[in-house]
Formats: structure tokens, C-alpha cells, sequence
């Protein structure tokens, strides 16, 4: 038989064809899939590692509907997220972009900088509708990852000023996703919803907790499928299922123990920094799976790819949609980076960053690792002596990394956080940093991480059990600690908050000197020694440590309005209007601390700049009843037609009332003014008495009668109530 042969002429005729039809195909796949995706739905299972889902292997089924999803589009095997902590893990994947870029490193004291662009203001600018419904307080709005989105639900049911809430269920992710989505089926949209579920603890509902009993995490993570199994029966009977791109992921793992790690945020082995990716392309392959290495930075050039919009120059991720297609596109090799400050950031101990190739995992730290995925999946060889050069090779990448993309000034990354959020991330579980300010860099002099696991895993537990008000054994567990690590204020700190809450009072302040002591200058002992003497109504002791404070960090928000409070205290209201303006010229989004500058400077009878403060509080919160109230009362009562507005005071005083469900009597007065100086005194009179009517049932009030009394009167007569010029004898605002 007669082989054929090809001229050098054929064979390039041969290759030019295929290359055409080749370049056809992908042409008509990029045309279709632009015209047929309308919508983008992205979804993030909050610590779900990849082979925890039934989809990538997991022995029980626990994710339906994933699978299912997974069965109609493009599966990727081997995805790695750059830090296995929830803020900056979502930042690169809201952004493109790996921490060194972004600026964002832990979930304390970071904030996605406004240099940073998202893929909801990319996706926005052309002319979607973006919405994000967010699953615990982590992903706070002041956190910066809100940017771009027109609607960002970060706002959970319970919420009051009191008693916060601090995560909801899956279940009320879908019910405001599903209805996001009904008011939306008719607009081309982004919508991205997190889950935060599978997160510690792990408390799955029935019947996923019987179901899955000997493991509550993997009970979590079918919850959750369960919850997103009726987004995606929604997005089916809207019709809008066929024109969706889905995408499903995860910020990060969990380590279940693995190396000494009951959780995540401190290694970075694959048990928390391998995820889930699963692509379903409107137009696209079915049931395809991807060997290949990938990066959650890979979202947001992929999915700008397919909807025919361009990444940011910025972005650091590739585009994956070649994989969408067989034999089109073959990726070159790719050395995703990886990195984990938390040692530093906590302990002072060397940070942890890593290259992750095909093959080989390499972890720069006091004692160097490189592993091979491929033959020790579970990294328990650590092979830095078998293989020295590969090890080099791959340092030389991970510098070059740092080199290119570490920020220059991260300054605009750092947010000063209050107590309050503080607190409440440590409520889910988060265990506090000392926010060294201490080079980044790696310090062969500095301590391994690996050295400090024990240690660590006895830090979370410690923080654990103070959460469950478990004292007792939360003492002796600290008290093993110190004999550990005496030089760990940290521990002082926690014995502080213990006694705190038992309600020794000395023993809670004595150890905060002790963590003073040990760590000179330590901001979180200075500021938690001020905030306890101020509850425990030791104001004049308080001073000196918030004063050291500042001089430490002038730029401490929530420290520089203590400061202000204090001063108002003592009666020093001018000192006190200082410090507050520098504290909302630092940060401007404080609307509690612009109702109080406004209330301060309108007793100084400046009218006009406690009107601008009220206003400024009502940019950042719309919704505030009391700054609401208090410019309708100046609008309704001022007798200068420069402030005297009575159709706005209405319509203000409507909504404080709406907004308290008619039911504060005070609310009700400027209502009941509002009226009056329209003119219409029947429902100025049919308001004020309401007001009184529930001043007599609650004695908080009690001392309004009088003077709702008096301006009854007035509205009975046909005069409207005028406040000034005496604010003196004026009670209000």
C-alpha cells in the first residue's frame, strides 16, 4: 500500500485550512454565545473545598443540582484561589487580580481600594443591572467589594442597634436572590450571590443533618446545593435559564484538620486553597472537564470574554473560554500564586506565600516546601531536598510575582476598624491579628508557621469557647497557652475579655496592662483598656490611654470619636466638634457621627451646617429616622425662609414616620408641625394628638406632653408652631 505524501506547499495549504475553519468555529461560537448570553449569575459557596462536592468525586451526593449544572457545561479540576480568606479571596475574584495587586490581605483592617475595578462596574458600564446578596458581615458593604453593584444586600433580617446578626441561612440568600430576580427578568443583569453556610460552624438543617451526621461540613455544603437549586428552578420558569452564564465557586476550603488546621486562613495547602469552577455557557460544550490549572483571578476575564466585553488592563487572570472549545486553545504553563500573611499578621512569624504549577506546589517559608500534587495530593512529602533546583525555579517565579504586582502604597487598602465589626467578625469564628505594620517581606530569623500550628489551633479553640460562653474551660486552656508563649499578648487579651464578661472588672483591666506590658504600644490593649474603663463609667481614666492611642495612630476613626465623646462628656463641646470633624473628614461614611456633629453645632445655632451634616448622614444612610426627623423639624418650624420649607418637611416627616411605623410619638410631633406650617391644621391636630396619646403609654416620653400640648393648642387656633430664635428653650432637635 502506497502511503501518501505532502509537499511542504500541501502541507501548508493543509494547515491554512485548518487554521480557517478552526478560526470559524471559534468565530461563530463568540457570536453566538454574545447573543444568546443575556445574563450573568455568579455564585460563591463560602469555604467549600473542591472535593467536597459530588461533582468532583465526593462519595456521598451532595450536590445535585451542581452536578447538574457540571453535566450542562465546563468543569475545572484543579482551580486555586490566591489566599484562603474570605475578603481578599472575593476581591480577586471580584477583581481579577491577586492580593500583592489589590492591596486586600486578611479580613481586619483591609478594604477593597476604589483603584481597583470590579467586575460589577465593568459589567454595569455596559449596561447591566447588578445586584449581590451577601451571606455574612465579612462581606460588609465598608469592606469596599459593594463597588459597581446598584443593589448590595448586606442587610440581615433581626439587625437592630442593639443585637446584630452576623450571618443568615442559604434559604434567605435564595428568597431576596428569587425576588431580585423577579424584579429584574426583564433587564440583561449580573447577579452574584454568596453563601456562607459551610463556614464553621457547622450547622446544617434538617434533613441534611441527619442525612449527613457523621460529617455536618459536607451537610452544610448540600444545604447550600439545595438553597441554589431554587435560584436556578427560578431562572427556569422566568425563561431565563437557556440565556444565563453560570458560574459556581468558592473563595477558599477548609482544612478539617488536615496539618494541624481545623479551619482555614492560616496554610495554604490544598485543603484551602483548591476550589470548585464550574462554567455553564449559553451555546457552549456540555459535560466537559478540564485538567488544566486554573485560578479563581480567572473569572473575570473569562466571563468578560464570552460576553464580549473588555478586561481591564489590570487583570491579572486568563481567559479561560479556549477550554470551552476542544483543540482550539492550549494554555501555556501556568504558575498561579498563593499566599497567607495570617502567621505574620498574628504570631510575628515568617508570612507564607506559594507558586502552584501542574505539578509542584512551592511554599517560601523559614524552611522552604515543595510538593508534588500529582503523586502526594495531601502534601504530607515535603520534597525541598529531592528537588532543590525545581524549588529555585519556581522562588525565582514567586519573586518575580512580588516584583511585578506588589502595590507600591497600600495605604488606600487599610481601614482603621471599629470595635463593634471587630467583634462581630470574631463572632463568626475569625480569630484578631496584633495588624502588624511589620515588612511583609520573607526573614530567614523569623518563625516557621508550621512551628506555631499547635499554638494556633489552641488560639482559634480559645476564641471559640469564649464564644460559647465557655469560661471555665476557656481559662485553662489560656493558661496552658501562657505557659507556651508568655510573650503572646493576644492570650492576655482574651483572659481580659473573659473576666470582662463574668464581670470581674480589675481582673479584666489588670490583664490588658499585662498585654500593655508585653507588647508596648499595642493598639488593641490601649483601645480595649479605654473602652472598658468608659463602660465600667471611668471616663477620667479612659483619657490618657485614648490620647496615647492617637498619638500612636492619629487615623483611628472609632478612637478619634471616643476621644470627641469623652470631651463631650466633660462639657468641652467645641474640642469635642473638632475631633469629630476630623474624624468624618478621615472617613466620611459615618452617619451616627454627622447626626451627632449636627446636633452639637445646632445648639450652637449653626443651622445651616447641622442641616449639611444631617445631609451628609442621609447620603450613606437613606433609611436614618433620626437625621430624617430633624430636617423636616427645622423645615417645618424655622421662621428663616432659607430653612422654613413646609412641602419637604412633610414629605421627610412622613417617611421618619413610616419608617418607625407611625409609632414614635416624637416623629409624630414634627409631622404634626409639618403640617401645621402647610397650612393644614386638621391633620396638624389629628397627628399631635396620636403623639400624645402614645407619650402617656410609654414614660420615656412622658416629658413631650407639655410641649405637645402647648403646640396643640396652636394648631387649634390656625397658627403653626415656630422654634426659634431661641434654641435654648427649644428641646429640639
Amino acid at each position: 500500500m502506497k502511503v501518501p505524501t505532502f509537499s511542504k506547499y500541501g502541507l501548508f495549504i493543509l494547515l491554512l485550512v485548518v487554521a480557517i475553519v478552526a478560526g470559524i468555529i471559534w468565530f461563530s461560537f463568540n457570536s453566538s454565545s454574545s447573543e444568546k448570553i443575556r445574563n450573568i449569575l455568579l455564585i460563591s459557596i463560602d469555604t467549600c473545598r473542591a472535593d467536597h462536592l459530588s461533582c468532583y468525586g465526593y462519595q456521598r451526593k451532595t450536590t445535585p443540582n451542581i452536578d447538574a449544572i457540571a453535566e450542562q457545561g465546563v468543569l475545572f479540576e484543579n482551580v486555586v484561589t490566591p489566599v484562603p480568606i474570605t475578603l481578599p479571596a472575593h476581591s480577586s475574584m471580584l477583581t481579577g487580580t491577586i492580593p500583592p495587586s489589590h492591596g486586600v490581605h486578611g479580613n481586619y483592617d483591609y478594604r477593597l481600594a476604589s483603584t481597583n475595578v470590579t467586575l460589577a462596574e465593568i459589567l454595569r458600564e455596559k449596561g447591566f443591572a447588578t445586584g449581590a446578596v451577601v451571606g455574612a458581615v465579612v462581606m460588609d458593604s465598608q469592606f469596599g467589594l459593594d463597588r459597581g453593584f446598584d443593589y448590595y444586600d448586606d442587610r440581615f433580617e433581626g439587625q437592630s442597634d442593639v443585637q446584630y446578626i452576623n450571618q443568615r441561612k442559604a434559604d434567605e440568600i435564595s428568597n431576596v436572590g428569587i425576588k431580585w430576580l423577579d424584579d429584574h427578568k426583564d433587564e440583561k443583569f449580573f447577579l452574584f450571590l454568596h453563601y456562607f453556610d459551610p463556614h464553621a460552624n457547622y450547622e446544617p438543617p434538617e434533613p441534611f443533618a441527619s442525612r449527613f451526621r457523621r460529617s455536618l461540613y459536607a451537610g452544610e455544603i448540600a444545604y447550600t446545593d439545595h438553597c441554589i437549586g431554587r435560584v436556578i428552578e427560578k431562572l427556569k420558569k422566568l425563561g431565563l435559564y437557556d440565556s444565563t452564564l453560570l458560574v459556581i465557586t468558592s473563595d477558599h476550603g477548609e482544612s478539617l484538620g488536615e496539618h494541624l488546621e481545623r479551619t482555614h486562613a492560616y496554610f495554604i495547602y490544598q485543603g484551602t486553597v483548591k476550589v470548585p469552577l464550574i462554567f455553564k455557557i449559553p451555546g457552549g460544550p456540555k459535560g466537559k472537564r478540564i485538567e488544566k490549572i486554573a485560578g479563581l483571578i480567572d473569572i473575570v476575564p473569562t466571563i468578560c470574554e464570552v460576553v464580549g466585553v473588555s478586561a481591564p488592563s489590570q487583570v491579572q487572570g486568563e481567559d479561560l473560554s479556549g477550554h470551552f472549545l476542544s483543540h482550539i486553545h492550549e494554555p501555556g504553563k501556568r504558575q498561579i500564586y498563593c499566599e497567607s500573611l495570617t502567621p505574620l499578621r498574628m504570631y510575628g512569624a515568617n508570612p507564607l506565600r506559594g507558586i502552584v504549577t501542574e505539578r509542584f506546589k512551592y511554599i517560601q517559608t523559614t524552611r522552604p516546601e515543595i510538593y508534588d500534587l500529582i503523586e502526594d495530593a495531601h502534601e504530607t512529602n515535603n520534597l525541598i531536598k529531592q528537588h532543590p533546583c525545581q524549588a529555585r525555579l519556581l522562588q525565582d517565579s514567586l519573586n518575580q510575582i512580588l516584583e511585578q504586582t506588589v502595590r507600591k502604597d497600600e495605604s488606600d487598602s487599610k481601614l482603621e476598624m471599629e470595635e463593634e465589626m471587630r467583634k462581630r467578625l470574631e463572632s463568626l469564628g475569625y480569630v484578631d491579628s496584633i495588624g502588624t505594620d511589620e515588612d511583609t517581606q520573607f526573614v530567614q530569623g523569623r518563625e516557621d508557621p508550621k512551628d506555631l500550628a499547635a499554638f494556633h489551633l489552641s488560639q482559634v479553640r480559645l476564641r471559640e469557647l469564649i464564644s460559647f460562653k465557655q469560661y471555665t474551660e476557656a481559662k485553662s486552656l489560656a493558661e496552658k497557652m501562657l505557659g507556651q508563649r508568655p510573650s503572646y499578648e493576644g492570650i492576655y487579651r482574651a483572659l481580659s475579655d473573659i473576666a470582662d464578661k463574668e464581670g470581674n472588672e480589675e481582673m479584666a483591666l489588670s490583664y490588658l496592662l499585662k498585654a500593655l506590658q508585653v507588647r508596648p504600644g499595642n493598639l488593641q490593649a490601649l483601645n480595649g483598656l479605654a473602652a472598658l474603663l468608659v463602660k465600667y463609667d471611668r471616663s477620667g481614666e479612659a483619657f490618657k490611654y485614648v490620647v496615647e492611642s492617637l498619638h500612636i495612630n492619629p487615623n483611628q476613626v472609632a478612637v478619634r470619636n471616643m476621644l470627641a465623646g469623652l470631651l463631650k462628656e466633660q462639657g468641652k463641646v467645641q474640642e469635642a466638634v473638632v475631633h469629630y470633624g476630623k474624624s468624618v473628614r478621615i472617613k466620611h461614611n459615618q452617619p451616627k457621627v454627622h447626626c451627632v456633629l449636627a446636633e452639637l453645632v445646632y445648639a450652637q445655632s449653626k443651622v445651616g451646617e447641622a442641616i449639611g451634616h444631617w445631609k451628609e448622614a442621609l447620603k450613606f444612610q437613606p433609611d436614618f429616622p433620626d437625621a430624617i426627623n430633624n430636617l423636616a423639624w427645622i423645615m417645618a418650624t424655622h421662621p428663616d425662609e432659607e430653612f422654613l420649607d413646609p412641602a419637604q418637611a412633610i414629605r421627610l416627616a412622613e417617611k421618619a414616620c413610616e419608617l418607625t411605623k407611625f409609632e414614635n410619638p416624637e416623629f409624630l410631633d414634627t409631622l404634626s408641625a409639618a403640617y401645621a406650617a402647610a397650612g393644614k391644621f386638621n391633620k396638624a391636630i389629628q397627628m399631635a394628638e396620636k403623639a400624645l396619646k402614645l407619650c402617656h403609654q410609654d414614660s420615656e416620653f412622658e416629658k413631650k406632653v407639655e410641649e405637645i400640648k402647648g403646640r396643640l393648642e396652636l394648631y387649634k387656633a390656625g397658627q403653626p408652631y415656630c422654634s426659634w430664635p431661641s434654641v435654648q428653650n427649644n428641646a429640639r432637635p
